[in-house]
């Protein structure tokens, strides 16, 4: 018996050789991260379609781009195909803060880069209003 089960395995093999590799089949299918970035006056909360990622709170300076480009670097690493993010802004949010989030989640930071992650993470950005009242 121990013949056939050789052969049977040596089938199996053959068969596996053809198939396609679990990343072509679902790449296609795959649903999109839903990536988003929500400026609150008081901090970020980034998160994606599997639920809340994460909260980040102000800095005496103001939004804490560091932390928001570290966390990027971790998403970008689990869903390297992904480009998107989409960017939900509270009223009076000012201009040049909404450009340091938007340039933070599309362009890779030094350290990243240079550990080979492409230049470019998410560089489509769509922009749209928070929703009033979610804010906990």
């Amino acid at each position: 018996s121990s013949v056939s089960s050789s052969i049977t395995a040596a089938k199996l093999n053959v068969i596996n050789l053809n198939l396609p590799s679990p990343d072509q089949q679902t790449t296609p299918d795959k649903p999109p991260l839903q990536l988003t970035i929500t400026l609150h006056k008081n901090g970020l909360d980034v998160s994606d379609r599997n639920g809340g990622l994460r909260h980040l709170d102000n800095t005496p300076e103001g939004y804490n781009l560091q932390a928001l480009g570290d966390l990027l670097v971790e998403v970008k690493k689990t869903a390297p195909s992904e480009d998107t993010v989409t960017l939900l802004l509270e009223p009076d949010i000012p201009y040049d803060d909404l450009i340091k989030i938007m340039d933070r989640a599309r362009f890779a930071p030094a350290e990243a880069r240079a550990a080979g992650m492409p230049a470019e993470m998410f560089p489509n950005v769509s922009l749209g209003d928070a929703p009033q009242g979610a804010q906990p």
